[in-house]
């Protein structure tokens, strides 16, 4: 039988012919037994065994040879990923950390493998716990579905996470081993109190004793809920497309290529005001969509209802709030989210000697003729400049004739959100402003201003793409 489910899961149409499956193997009873499944009905060039060591316990290299040697008996290859260490205070808690991690290491090891297709070994129990769990913390109509035996992998939606055994009691999977023989490890923080899992897991043995027909009664609620949960999703798909924008980010100078000069892509952010419109619990299911389409992992309902009052309900013009390693943002109508925001500029003094372009700082700028526009190429040669951070206060001259403006009435009027101000340099020099980002030439910069037939130059700043698709 579990052969058989291996086999169906590798048969799923939404796998490319020929593309490679990888398989978590962490050497505990579950994966074991998906990794001998696995090997007994698909061919060994069809599959890459995966390790994630957590580094958590004393015993973890022990766990990552014995996944190493099972592959190799099986003759399959393995690949492993060590996560970094645990922070002193891991947001979430332990168990949100090693979640969180191990399924970044999961989707980076499947693209490293060119593998589409994610296998786990969750059973029926772990649903049951999953679902528990998620009741515990209050979770909406799409958390309480649990897991789904096909999904998208987190933090790498582009990829599909399939869970064969999912309708499997746990016992039927120790019957297989006990069959074959197999060998694996226990994890002994799976009997840790202080862990919520394993508190839920006591729970569902108990009950399992005294009515061992109570796990498919489990499944069938949980069921219920996905069915529940689809509608949900269906609706909530209708009104993602309702809030979505879709903008365009600042095109780069064609003559410029490399990491500086990438084109961002358009990017699809929410309009607050049109989430503002939804019922209530139709935005938060959308709010969740959105974020499972970023391959983020779902907030509980008090999370949820926290990002619901600063990103959609605040008085405030802006806002920014972390989840599951991302930035989520808003300024004005705009709902964003990011994996980073643009570092502040460090300020530093330069000198032009002539050249087309200077990168300096991790900013590029381009020095190209100015056909009697911008700045007297003798003077600009002969004098020290700074690249800077602006202030608020500076006041610029764009137009020939136009009125002195502040930098930051000029950064509301463009819509630059404050997350990036702080990335967007200025060139100074003793008297002023030569060049501010990403509004240009400052006429009053001083310097300037020599014979009309003198050669000139236009300056001119070419975004790094983690800010460009901000402008």
């Amino acid at each position: 039988m579990l052969p058989g489910l291996i086999l169906a899961a590798a048969s799923n149409p939404r796998r490319p012919a020929g593309s490679p499956i990888l398989l978590a193997c962490s050497g505990g009873l579950d994966s074991q037994v998906l990794m001998h499944a696995a090997a007994s009905v698909l061919p060994r060039q069809s599959f890459v065994v995966a390790h994630v060591q957590h580094g958590l316990q004393a015993q973890a290299g022990q766990w990552l040879a014995l996944c190493e040697s099972g592959a190799a008996a099986l003759g399959l290859p393995f690949i492993a990923h060590h996560l970094p260490p645990l922070p002193a205070r891991p947001p979430g808690g332990i168990e949100a950390w090693a979640r969180g991690q191990r399924y970044r290491a999961l989707a980076w090891m499947a693209e490293q493998a060119g593998a589409t297709v994610v296998l786990t070994a969750h059973h029926a129990n772990d649903q049951w716990e999953t679902h528990r769990l998620r009741r515990l913390r209050g979770a909406g109509a799409l958390g309480l579905g649990a897991m789904r035996g096909e999904s998208r992998l987190p933090l790498a939606p582009e990829r599909l996470l399939l869970r064969p055994f999912l309708g499997l009691d746990r016992r039927e999977i120790l019957a297989y081993a006990h069959a074959q023989g197999l060998d694996w490890v226990e994890d002994p923080s799976n009997q840790d109190p202080r862990y919520a899992r394993n508190r839920v897991r006591r729970l569902l043995a108990e009950t399992l004793s005294q009515d061992p027909g109570s796990l498919q009664a489990g499944l069938a609620e949980i069921d219920e809920f996905q069915r529940r949960a689809d509608t949900a999703r269906r609706q909530a798909r209708q009104d993602l497309a309702t809030c979505s924008l879709f903008l365009a980010s600042r095109k780069q100078h064609p003559a410029i290529g490399g990491p500086l000069g990438e084109d961002a892509g358009p990017r699809v952010c929410l309009s607050r005001a049109s989430l503002a419109r939804l019922p209530e619990e139709r935005a938060a299911e959308a709010l969740r969509l959105w974020l499972e389409d970023l391959g983020c992992r779902m907030p509980s309902r008090s999370q949820l209802s926290q990002m619901l009052r600063q990103l959609r309900d605040a008085c405030s013009t802006h806002a920014r709030m972390r989840h599951d390693d991302r930035w989520l943002l808003r300024y004005r109508d705009c709902i964003d989210a990011a994996a980073a925001l643009p570092q502040p500029l460090v300020p530093v003094w330069f000198r032009w000697s002539g050249q087309p372009h200077i990168d300096i700082g991790g900013q590029r700028f381009l020095f190209l003729p100015g056909a009697g526009e911008g700045i007297d190429a003798a003077w600009l040669a002969g004098t020290d400049l700074l690249m800077d951070q602006a202030r608020g206060s500076d006041r610029l001259q764009l137009a020939p004739k136009g009125h002195l403006r502040t930098w930051k009435n000029l950064s509301q009027e463009h819509g630059i959100p404050p997350w990036i101000r702080a990335a967007l340099p200025v060139l100074r020099h003793a008297g002023g402003i030569v060049h501010a980002a990403p509004f240009g030439f400052n006429r009053r910069a001083g310097g300037g201003e020599s014979t009309a037939d003198s050669p000139r130059v236009r300056i001119e700043w070419v975004a790094p793409a983690c800010v460009a698709r901000w402008l």
